[in-house]
């Protein structure tokens, strides 16, 4: 495993994300668009876990969101941020859903 000094940690915007709307993106097997409120900004977030769990399954349900990456296109939609889940070494995913009560935009560090 390589070491990282912890500078290197909070170069990235982690923040608590509810997601508002998931659809499975048309023409993938594992791709879902969200709608993402982050309390003053709205992003697009394009997840790989349609594999393994429905768009209904995240509707309505916070979790923590990568911010500052460069967006990326997936079948024609561009990706603002990344969906923090955990994976185990064989693939299977776990979503890692934060409480009701933290407010939407929220700092995780």
């Amino acid at each position: 495993m390589e070491l990282y000094d912890v500078s290197e940690f909070w170069k990235f915007d982690l923040r608590v994300g509810l997601v508002r709307k998931a659809e499975k993106l048309r023409r993938t097997k594992k791709l879902i668009k969200l709608d993402v409120d982050f309390g003053t900004e709205r992003r697009t977030i394009i997840t790989g876990i349609a594999d393994q769990y429905s768009p209904e399954e995240l509707e309505g349900r916070k979790f923590i969101f990568v911010l500052n990456l460069k967006p990326k296109e997936f079948s024609g939609v561009k990706s603002e941020g990344m969906l923090i889940v955990a994976e185990t070494e064989e693939g299977r995913v776990y979503l890692l859903p934060v409480p009701e009560e933290v407010p939407e935009g929220t700092k995780v560090w």
